[in-house]
């Protein structure tokens, strides 16, 4: 077999590191893009990883049996290439036509669970087979091209396949923190493109050069390699140390790439309890756990130049990956502290210092040592390889079934049977079983030596199940002192960890640790989110909810004359929760016939079905979350309008305490690119931890105050008679955003290619703790609704055309209500009350002007403000100090 050039070997190697880089690239680019098709679910994300993982493993094995007789493999590999950027480039037109009939497909038989799930997996399959077929012949040709004899494959092997997977880990970063955000998504696409396109230009350059010719195939039998330490035992003694049965050599294959994937799984979840989970924590962690395994398979390329015993060696090997899997989620719990947030009051950059060294710190020993298990299968497969690119194809595909398989386990059967910590127990159990496979047939090297070898995994499987015990450590940081906190549930599923907490009086679900869905100390503020949408229509006949949470919203849209209530919610195991401990203030949200709660992604759904509402509600979603983004974005928006009804409104809730004025504007002018009629609705008097409603109007008809009138009689109970009826929702009017909206037209548009929100939300959210900026709330607030009103005068606000002027007084009461509060935060009481008393005297005055006192309602309405308003700040505080939680 000719003997490759250095400069062409090393060449080789860069070429496949880049190659690694391009491919992870476009695999977060494909992600990405399915789960704006399928929802963002993860039995979507399941079908989607699945079929990535399915056309790596059909080609790893057709490629690997095929480069041997294909002639000269760099060519090949080029070829290989070429095949990656087309199927590529073919993706973006199939999706494209799977988008077109996916809503058919999806009023078809998207109420078959099981069925349109197989369809989501063909649909998958179709897309990516083309490219991910091609990218699984990679690594055997490649292996084929550079393994002159068998000798040299357990060292070539495993340091092209850790130049890969490093190269996978810069990837990692350059679709994550660079280049969506330079470029968008789609320009990012053609750049990973045309980095494939010069891998294979340059492919074929060197395969030009080489000239290598096809050449004979390798026997079994190596011949003497001068880098290949020699040995001078017997030969019954060293094939007994070197060699391992193929069948076990092809079950450690399946196996390695079942508990790499199915840890990966389950270590993003543990670090999902501690972490702001944005898109850059995910990336943070995927890139630590690939950096890991690089580096392990390089270690493996160097342990099958010194080690003589490669079977022992590898039985230590899994033996240590077994011990040290079993470790994290101690060293977990030890370094986080008892699950604290990571980084807590850290700025942007040491926040993303934190997150990299604790992952790096916990999951960096037990990666390196599983990640040297797969290339050193190389070194123990030289005794029966002819082909290189056979032998490594096999493995490719066999690692890769596995993978699909650990990561489908993970997900969908071992979280929800046995939890996350005994979960990653049982990866280390089957490490230490794997290393009876690699002693059998014991080594002949005296009984005492196999005594001692086949003991160590048993000493290994006893301490894993006393010293290294951690099934005892908690899912849910509470603490039943400070807080008088306790967990009543935890439900561990494919989508989070959800947990019902008690805090003293109050009932709250949770979902990985620090994302609060909502509690009964916040009820009258849960319920106001369904209340003012729907008395701000006419007529509802239907409601649509984007998110159920503890369900108390969808439950308080039943005190209106609906006749459908449909409640999507991406979270099973909250529907659960909230159907089992939340029943009391729902209104018999889960008996009522007219309620429909789907366990699904309610952006996914809106965007598939045919069917429309009246009203559609979006929930308050923390906007640095990964996903969130999407849904405040232009796709999402056309799309809720289309599923509007004629005279329909939208409202989307927004917590202006977790948003700058950047973000806002952001919003907001996504939102009148789709509802130019829009206005703007407070949640609260609340003013330094506010909610607003964006509410979109699909025509520009003017508030009426007899229908609303009607309507809050209706709501409230209230008799027929018209005297002395108040327009109490008027005081949380916060003006008209359409007739304002050059105020936002310097902001970026949220878009999915360019999601804005996604990108800048998490930096905001750091260099808030820090103390370098600020939320939308106090003094900011207020100058926003100024601004407003200065475009959108009350008496020129052409939604409160219909309104008498004395009428439209009590929207400026409500602002100065919100003054009033503000001042009362500053410690200014003496100006506080100044307020209030100019918020009574327009109310007054206006009943005055009209010869009426003040009614009953309006009193009481004004009395509970400042008792609201307590309720919800302490309400409020509880869930900030949650989300930046201090460091103790």
């Amino acid at each position: 077999m000719s003997v490759i050039p250095h400069p062409h070997r090393a060449a080789v190697f860069l070429l496949f590191f880049f190659s690694g880089f391009t491919g992870l690239m476009l695999q977060v680019l494909w992600m990405r893009e399915l789960a704006l098709l399928f929802g963002s679910t993860a039995q979507a994300a399941g079908a989607t990883l699945g079929a990535f993982f399915l056309g790596l493993a059909a080609g790893g094995a057709y490629w690997g049996r095929r480069c041997a007789g294909l002639g000269s493999p760099l060519h090949t590999y080029a070829y290989l290439e070429v095949g990656v950027a087309t199927g590529a480039l073919l993706f973006l037109g199939l999706v494209e036509i799977f988008h077109v009939l996916y809503g058919p497909l999806y009023t078809l038989w998207g109420n078959q669970h099981g069925l349109f799930l197989g369809t989501k997996l063909l649909i998958a399959v179709l897309v990516l087979f083309p490219a991910t077929f091609f990218m699984g012949g990679t690594l055997p040709v490649l292996s084929q091209y550079l393994v002159s004899a068998p000798a040299t494959l357990g060292r070539r092997v495993p340091a092209l396949y850790g130049t890969n997977t490093l190269g996978a880990a810069g990837g990692v970063v350059l679709a994550a923190f660079v280049l969506p955000q330079m470029l968008g998504y789609t320009n990012s696409y053609l750049v990973a493109l045309a980095g494939v396109a010069c891998i294979a230009t340059i492919a074929f350059l060197l395969a030009i050069r080489t000239h290598q010719p096809p050449g004979p195939p390798a026997e079994a039998t190596p011949g003497v390699d001068r880098d290949v330490p020699q040995t001078t035992a017997s030969p019954e003694a060293l094939s007994n140390r070197t060699s391992l049965d193929p069948v076990a050599i092809r079950a450690l294959a399946f196996l390695s790439g079942f508990v790499t994937l199915s840890l990966e799984v389950l270590w993003t979840r543990m670090f999902a309890q501690v972490l702001q989970n944005s898109v850059y924590t995910f990336a943070a962690v995927l890139m630590v756990f690939l950096i890991a395994l690089g580096l392990g398979a390089l270690a493996a390329g160097w342990l099958a130049r010194v080690i003589r015993e490669p079977r022992v060696a590898l039985a230590w090997v899994l033996m240590a990956g077994a011990l040290l899997t079993a470790a994290t989620p101690l060293v977990f719990h030890y370094v986080t502290a008892g699950l604290g947030y990571v980084g807590s009051g850290t700025g942007w950059a040491g926040y993303v210092m934190a997150v990299i060294g604790t992952t790096t710190l916990v999951l960096l020993p037990a990666t390196f040592a599983i990640g040297l298990v797969f290339p050193y299968l190389a070194k123990l497969s030289e005794p029966i390889t002819r082909h290189a690119g056979h032998t490594v194809g096999t493995l490719v595909a066999l690692n890769t079934v596995g993978a699909i398989a650990g990561s489908l386990a993970a997900a969908f059967l071992l979280l929800e049977w046995l939890g996350m910590w005994r979960s990653i127990q049982v990866m280390a159990a089957l490490y230490l079983v794997a290393v009876l496979v690699a002693l059998r047939p014991l080594p002949e090297d005296g009984p005492w030596r196999a005594r001692v070898l086949v003991a160590a995994p048993v000493l290994g499987i006893l301490l894993l199940l006393s010293v290294l015990d951690s099934s005892r450590l908690p899912v849910v940081r509470v603490d039943p002192v400070g807080r008088m906190e306790s967990v009543f549930e935890v439900w561990e599923g494919s989508n989070g960890t959800v947990a019902v907490v008690r805090r003293g009086d109050d009932l709250r679900t949770k979902v990985n640790n620090y994302y609060t869905l909502g509690g009964t100390a916040g009820r009258a503020y849960e319920e106001r989110q369904a209340h003012f949408p729907l008395l701000l229509h006419p007529e509802p006949d239907s409601v649509f909810f984007i998110g159920l949470g503890t369900g108390i919203t969808a439950g308080a849209a039943l005190a209106h004359p609906v006749k459908r209530v449909t409640a999507a919610e991406l979270v099973p195991d909250a529907i659960a929760a909230s159907r089992k401990y939340f029943k009391p203030w729902t209104q018999g949200l889960f008996e009522d016939p007219r309620v429909k709660v789907l366990a699904a992604d309610g952006r996914h759904h809106l965007a598939a079905t045919d069917a429309s509402y009246d009203v559609i509600i979006g929930d308050l979603f923390i906007p640095w979350r990964a996903g969130a983004g999407g849904l405040y974005a232009l796709e999402h928006f056309r799309n809720v309008r289309q599923r509007l009804a004629t005279g329909g409104l939208f409202a989307q809730w927004l917590p202006l305490y977790q948003l700058s004025e950047r973000e806002f504007g952001s919003i907001a002018r996504t939102f009148l690119e789709v509802f130019p009629d829009a206005t703007l609705w407070r949640g609260d008097f609340l003013p330094n931890g506010p909610i607003v409603a964006l509410v979109g109007h699909t025509g520009d008809a003017p508030l009426e105050a007899a229908t609303l009138q009607a309507r809050e009689r209706a709501w409230r109970g209230e008799a027929n008679s018209n005297e002395g009826v108040e327009l109490p929702l008027l005081l949380y009017y916060g003006g008209n955003l359409g007739q304002a909206r050059q105020l936002f037209s310097r902001h970026p548009l949220n878009t999915d290619d360019r999601p804005m929100i996604e990108f800048q939300a998490p930096v905001t959210q750091r260099t808030e703790a820090a103390g370098r900026t600020r939320w939308l709330t106090g003094e900011r607030l207020l100058r926003l609704l100024d601004d407003i009103s200065r475009h959108a005068p009350l008496d020129e606000d052409p939604y409160l055309a219909m309104l008498p002027p004395d009428q439209r007084v009590t929207a400026a009461a409500g602002r100065v209500l919100l003054q009033a509060r503000h001042l009362e935060d500053q410690g200014n009481d003496s100006a506080a009350e100044a307020a209030r008393e100019r918020a009574q005297n327009l109310l007054y005055s206006r009943r005055a002007a009209t010869g009426a006192a003040p009614t009953q309602q309006l009193q009481q309405e004004l009395d509970t403000v400042k008792a609201e308003y307590r309720e919800r700040l302490r309400s409020l505080e509880q869930r900030l100090e949650e989300l930046n939680p201090s460091p103790d």
